[in-house]
């Protein structure tokens, strides 16, 4: 399920310019996915709280995979902007209801080495997904290249009814009335560990749009393009287990850290590459720097989430992981719709180093213990 949802980050923006679309609609278009998760974040929390994870996810998958199939219909941009939004709120369900899975499973001092695992094959997901996705468009289209992608999410699709079992625990669902008074008796975490988290994922975002984007502005074709970011995603995947380990024997800010300011500083550099080379570059050492943080984001949730409204919780907590999401490509369309690529990435660089003042104040340097 991870390849094609990987894929779409080269197959979304350059199917909107390919079509006709500017570099700034097609970060837009990437935004509304974000969108899509940000709205969806509490609903989806509800869903696994009341339905349960199992299926959370399947209904997830189901939506997913009715994205694929739409986008590979359609060539006009307003309806590529209501399918990525429904793409996003499907995306935004599923990984609310596997992170459910994992924390209902896994204790406090396995979860970084689980998290890391899973990661992992996300990352691998990314080695793989745009490679695939730049080849498929190059021999023959976008419409196959979608419908191929609308295949594997059917398979990931049976795999979860399968393979995924349901372990309940005991849970009162939140009433909507008791929202605000959840929201402040965790007010301190969201404020502190959902800073630091929302910082990651805005840069992770910003990554998978920018780098296509000075790909499309240095005149490289989809193959290189794909192959780039897959370059990118080898570099993190290799990093995927050493993180989990350090990250449960020496806390999670041995890694953050150095992340937060890697990230910052490549994507605030990478919009002036001006070689193919240069580029491949600062891709990597994204790359780095997206693999020391792995799995972090979903580890400060599972660290902090309670017992009794986990599923409540780890909806807020998607919500605000779900805001750096949508910001991220957001911003960069605001950005090129006024001035250049190169501005925006500055920009990207400074909102991460700002970022990673969050991070030094929220993320711990004990690692967890079991309770």
């Amino acid at each position: 399920m991870g390849i094609p949802g990987q894929a779409l980050f080269v197959l979304l923006p350059l199917y909107v310019i390919d079509i006709g679309g500017t570099p700034a609609a097609a970060a837009a278009v990437i935004g509304w996915r974000g969108f899509g998760m940000l709205i969806m974040g509490l609903p989806a929390g509800w869903m696994a709280s009341y339905l349960g994870y199992r299926s959370t996810m399947l209904i997830a998958s189901a939506t997913i995979l009715l994205a694929f199939l739409l986008y590979g219909l359609s060539a006009n941009l307003l309806t590529l902007y209501g399918i990525a939004f429904l793409h996003g709120c499907g995306s935004s369900t599923f990984l609310l209801g596997r992170m459910t899975c994992i924390t209902s499973v896994f204790e406090a001092n396995e979860r970084g080495r689980v998290i890391s695992v899973v990661a992992g094959g996300l990352r691998l997901s990314t080695l793989l997904g745009p490679l695939l996705g730049g080849i498929l468009v190059n021999r023959f289209d976008f419409s196959l290249a979608f419908s191929a992608s609308a295949g594997m999410m059917a398979l990931g699709l049976l795999f979860t009814y399968i393979y995924t079992q349901e372990r309940r625990t005991i849970s009162t669902v939140l009433r909507v009335s008791a929202v605000p008074e959840f929201i402040g008796v965790h007010k301190s975490i969201f404020y502190t560990a959902g800073s630091a988290a929302v910082a990651f994922m805005f840069l992770r975002a910003a990554r998978n749009i920018l780098i296509p984007l000075v790909g499309v502005h240095l005149s490289l074709d989809a193959t290189t393009i794909g192959f780039i970011v897959s370059m990118s995603a080898l570099v993190d995947l290799l990093l995927v287990y050493p993180t989990g380990v350090m990250m449960d024997r020496w806390g999670r800010r041995i890694t953050a850290m150095p992340s937060a300011i890697l990230f910052a500083t490549s994507l605030g550099l990478i919009a002036f590459s001006n070689s193919y080379e240069i580029l491949l570059l600062f891709a990597i050492l994204a790359g780095v720097a997206n693999g020391l943080s792995t799995g972090i984001v979903m580890t400060l949730g599972a660290d902090n989430a309670p017992e009794n409204g986990r599923g409540e919780f780890l909806g807020f907590w998607r919500v605000l992981t779900d805001l750096g999401n949508v910001s991220g490509p957001m911003l960069i369309s605001g950005i090129l719709f006024i001035g250049s690529l190169q501005f925006a990435s500055i920009v990207v660089g400074l909102i991460g180093l700002s970022g990673s003042i969050f991070v030094h104040r929220a993320v711990c340097t004990e690692p967890e213990k079991d309770i």
